[in-house]
């Protein structure tokens, strides 16, 4: 049971201007009542103005082991190690509050918070630009003919102003400065376009066949989980059974479950620039959209890639928005497009809209500038993956 004594003695403490003896009487609380984030908040925040400052660090870390799905407790922690000149740690306390709450870093402009919290996000704001932008270029510095990759941003965490230089172009995640920017490009750009067209026939028999005798519902998922569910474009579709897909490559890694029933897609696809970050696509995947069904206007994640459609079944009035231009899917006819467009889908008809989709990477690029590319995801993420563990430099001995 808690001894809230303490707590109201520590309170009239601070209340008549006894700061000192509030916070020995917050300190007494706190270890006899371990299990009160929000007091451990308020000790840190006061360790820091007038007690101990190692001390507020052990306190910043109880306060987000006990609360560890608050945003504000690790934006109080970053900025602790921040004036401690750790900017890499508070830059990784930084991200997972973004992570947990999107807007943690946009607070300093609301005027409905207090001034130590817009501090903080401010702070944690401009860190966070500073760490990772220098992070980009560090994984960029030693590899060869990367200079364009060098210069890319990472969106949400670039130190620069962005000018993208094109109207309804923006691209959520990376962005590429020097490559070229347009809303469609002719398969006849492309040398292994006609052979995959060709193929079409082999790819859409592979999927009837494993349909009608062996992939059940379980095969089929809703392209967009429940993280979608607060995207301003495509929240209606999070969980949504309107837009399906089987997935041949998710996230770099082969369906094995599924792979045996389509040697001849994946004949194909072996043969064709695709985007990997690894040895293996990133994504490929069949696009099941429904009778009646659109998906809203979206921007897609980088230009580093283009998106490719095998349209294998194809009802009239289905059609693509991408930009300001609307193409509609022919049977049998790559379609290629820039995704960081603003772009759309809709089908019009009475039965499914069924296309193959996969990525290639931008035909501008080298293969050097592919390996920096893969790099700076590969840093990027490493450094994600690392994050928690900056928890334990708060952790008390």
């Amino acid at each position: 049971m808690k001894d809230s004594s303490l707590l109201v003695q520590a309170d009239l403490a601070f209340t008549v201007g006894n700061d000192k003896q509030g916070l020995t009487l917050l300190r007494q609380y706190n270890s006899a009542n371990s299990d009160d984030a929000a007091s451990w908040h308020r000790q840190a925040v006061i360790e820091e103005q007038i007690g101990d400052s190692s001390v507020a660090g052990e306190a910043h870390y109880r306060c987000i082991e006990i609360a560890p799905n608050n945003a504000i407790g690790y934006l109080y922690a970053g900025y602790w190690l921040q004036q401690k000149n750790q900017q890499t740690k508070a830059a990784a306390l930084y991200s997972l509050a973004h992570d947990l709450d999107s807007s943690a870093l946009a607070l300093w402009q609301r005027s409905d918070i207090s001034a130590a919290t817009q501090l903080r996000s401010r702070q944690a704001n401009k860190v966070m630009r500073q760490v990772l932008s220098a992070h980009h270029k560090a994984a960029c510095a030693h590899l060869v003919n990367a200079e364009r990759i060098e210069e890319a941003h990472w969106i949400r965490t670039t130190d620069k102003t962005l000018s993208y230089g094109a109207d309804n172009f923006a691209p959520e995640l990376f962005f590429i400065p020097s490559l070229s920017i347009k809303p469609f490009y002719s398969a006849k750009e492309f040398t292994w376009a006609k052979q995959l067209n060709q193929n079409c026939d082999k790819i859409r028999d592979e999927l009837t066949t494993a349909m009608q005798q062996q992939l059940g519902q379980d095969s089929l998922r809703p392209y967009l989980d429940e993280n979608y569910a607060g995207h301003a474009k495509l929240g209606e579709l999070a969980n949504s059974n309107n837009w399906l897909a089987i997935d041949l490559f998710k996230s770099g890694e082969l369906n094995s479950n599924i792979a045996a029933l389509f040697p001849q897609t994946l004949k194909a696809l072996s043969a064709l620039p695709v985007y990997c970050l690894n040895q293996d696509p990133f994504e490929v995947f069949f696009s099941f959209l429904k009778p009646s069904q659109s998906i809203a206007p979206h921007f897609g994640q980088s230009n580093h890639a283009l998106t490719v459609h095998l349209p294998l079944d194809i009802p009239p009035n289905c059609y693509l928005t991408v930009g300001s231009q609307k193409r509609y899917w022919q049977q049998d006819e790559v379609l290629i497009f820039d995704d960081s467009f603003l772009h759309s889908a809709n089908n019009q008809s009475d039965r499914m809209r069924v296309v193959l989709i996969f990525s290639i990477w931008h035909p501008d690029l080298s293969g050097d500038e592919r390996i920096a590319v893969q790099e700076s995801f590969k840093a990027r993420q490493q450094w994600t993956l690392e994050r928690p563990s900056q928890l334990n430099k708060l952790r008390p001995a």
